[in-house]
């Protein structure tokens, strides 16, 4: 399926190509030498080790806390790619791990393709080549939003079966995504085909989290992560609720806050006391029923439509939509206008 909307300015195009959060709590190599050894190793996964000397640098087109991407040709072949280089050389590691993971998820339609891993000048100097997409879902967004046009219940249905699509096949090679957002997620320029990218927060459930470290943007994050708690596949879930929310009213279901205590607030403020009496603490009224529909309402989102978002807006992990699930869902059975 592919997400029809009017073409539109790609101002901060590409930004979800960088990781600019937390690192996930995994094991990894932390010097330049354990990263060359890895690099080696990571070769029969699919990380292939070329040189930036193949390629030519059109333009920067995005810059982040994590690194800088850069629009660029490859010289034999002509294919236009994306070239992440990070700024820190103590990140090589993490550029490596993010290669890792992208060639874990090849072959998904629905996750930005990996090409390579490339060495500058110097041999830890290394440079990751992706796929050349287009913007990113959150400037889709904002620009229908500025002409007062947020997206169709039925361009949010291919959206999101696309989004649940692809994080479903990436759950199933045992990757979490851990950062999802309309910045994270790209539309392509020619098809309007979605592809999740920045798998910098991403983990492998093969490798247990040392530690319960928050993870992704606090807009989207579940109230598991917010309460340090172990986190899998469900935590993606409760993200793409939320990309649901931003998709069908043209703004964020919650405001922008650094505040995590004021971010769980909101959440039940919104979703009503959940049945787990630990947050209760916060004083929230014990009878706060949810207004979700209120924010939603019917004339954006049918019923059937709005027992999806509901499902994928669970407190409890365990009764959250898996992908699947959702994409089982009569809404997605509909057939568009």
């Amino acid at each position: 399926m592919t997400v029809h909307h009017q073409k539109m300015p790609s101002t901060r195009t590409e930004e979800g190509y960088l990781a600019k959060k937390r690192p996930c709590a995994v094991t990894m190599p932390t010097t330049a030498e354990e990263a060359a050894s890895t690099d080696h190793r990571s070769t029969s996964d699919g990380v292939r080790i070329g040189t930036m000397e193949s390629y030519k640098i059109l333009h920067k087109i995005g810059e982040g806390a994590f690194g800088a991407v850069s629009k660029a040709r490859h010289l034999r072949t002509g294919e236009v790619v994306a070239i992440k280089s990070s700024l820190d050389a103590g990140d090589q590691a993490l550029l490596l791990r993010e290669a890792t993971l992208l060639a874990a998820c090849g072959g998904n339609p629905a996750v930005v393709g990996f090409r390579e891993v490339v060495r500058g000048s110097e041999s830890d100097d290394l440079h990751l080549v992706m796929e050349y997409v287009g913007q990113s879902l959150y400037d889709a967004i904002r620009a229908r939003r500025r002409v007062g046009l947020p997206f169709t219940e039925t361009e949010t249905r291919r959206a999101m079966a696309q989004m649940l699509a692809g994080a479903g096949t990436m759950h199933a090679n045992g990757v979490v995504h851990c950062d999802l957002k309309p910045g994270n997620v790209l539309v392509g320029k020619h098809d309007g085909q979605l592809k999740i990218c920045d798998l910098g927060q991403a983990k492998s459930t093969a490798v247990p989290p040392l530690d319960a470290n928050l993870e992704g943007t606090i807009g989207y994050i579940a109230p598991e992560v917010l309460l340090c708690e172990d986190c899998g596949a469900p935590v993606d879930m409760w993200s793409l609720g939320c990309i649901m929310v931003e998709l069908v009213l043209g703004k964020s279901l919650f405001p922008e806050d650094d505040d995590l205590c004021q971010q769980l607030i909101d959440i039940i403020h919104l979703l009503g006391v959940p049945d787990d009496v630990s947050l209760m603490p916060l004083g929230i009224a014990a009878a706060a029923p949810s207004k979700l529909r209120d924010m939603v309402p019917e004339e954006r989102l049918s019923p059937a439509g709005f027992d999806v978002l509901r499902g994928l807006l669970q407190y409890n992990p365990k009764d959250r939509l898996t992908a699947a699930a959702a994409l089982r869902m009569p809404w997605f059975a509909a057939k568009d206008d």
